[in-house]
């Protein structure tokens, strides 16, 4: 149902300025928050992330132009620069948002319910790398880290990005064991450093060998790290 169609439908009492809509629709009650300042910000943010990843998948990083992203999102060049300083900060403004979204779908699929976790957990977990692992992205993410090899600025952030990483990382990791009541038998920033650098590893590789490391090697790569980790629980310590 459209708004102007919830609008024919509305009738209660109007709302006061600035508080939520409440709009009733037969049974069901809409909740249409108010398009503020900050919440048009936020959008506007979205749409541009939204076009960037388009431009850049097509034209590569050094292709790609801020005139051509603001042009796909259909707004002018100055909403982009009020939003991202430059193509640099667009770009890593668009890893931070993949990671976010990466992690969040982890630790959802870590906290999901299950009874073993081998092989009702590894699935969901993997179900969420593959979403957002593609091999068009790993040669627009190896493009853009030979460019900050060259450039010191750029290198500082990107690697403020991994660092980030290894952090989440780490508390995926911790909550992995949380949920069971279990101890590694690695430390937990070992384990950090090898599973980032084992996925890092894999996706490059794809990209010349992609029969080689496909789905499969993906399976395989989070079994090896679930069966060789190693966990203590607490019946195992008594």
């Amino acid at each position: 149902m459209s708004i102007h169609d919830a609008r024919e439908d509305f009738k209660g009492p109007r709302a006061a300025v600035g508080a939520p809509a409440r709009v009733c629709v037969r049974t069901s009650v809409v909740t249409i928050e108010p398009l503020t300042p900050a919440r048009r910000r936020e959008m506007t943010r979205r749409h541009l992330l939204d076009a960037a990843a388009l431009v850049f998948a097509r034209d590569g990083f050094h292709g790609a132009s801020l005139d051509d992203v603001a042009a796909t999102a259909g707004f002018t060049k100055g909403a982009v620069y009020s939003n991202f300083k430059s193509k640099e900060d667009l770009f890593l403004a668009l890893l931070d948002d993949r990671l976010a979204r990466e992690h969040e779908g982890v630790n959802a699929a870590l906290r999901a319910p299950h009874v073993d976790g081998r092989s009702e957990q590894l699935p969901r977990v993997q179900h969420v790398l593959e979403q957002l692992w593609d091999d068009e992205w790993t040669a627009l993410y190896l493009e853009f880290v030979l460019y900050a090899k060259r450039n010191p600025a750029a290198r500082e952030r990107l690697a403020r990005t991994f660092r980030q990483e290894y952090e989440t990382a780490q508390q995926e990791l911790s909550t992995a064991y949380e949920l069971i009541d279990g101890t590694p038998n690695f430390a937990i920033p070992l384990l950090a450093r090898v599973s980032v650098a084992l996925f890092e590893g894999i996706a490059l590789l794809r990209l010349v060998d992609p029969e080689m490391y496909d789905r499969a090697s993906l399976t395989e790569a989070l079994g090896f790290l679930y069966d060789t980790i190693g966990v203590t629980t607490p019946d195992e310590t008594e």
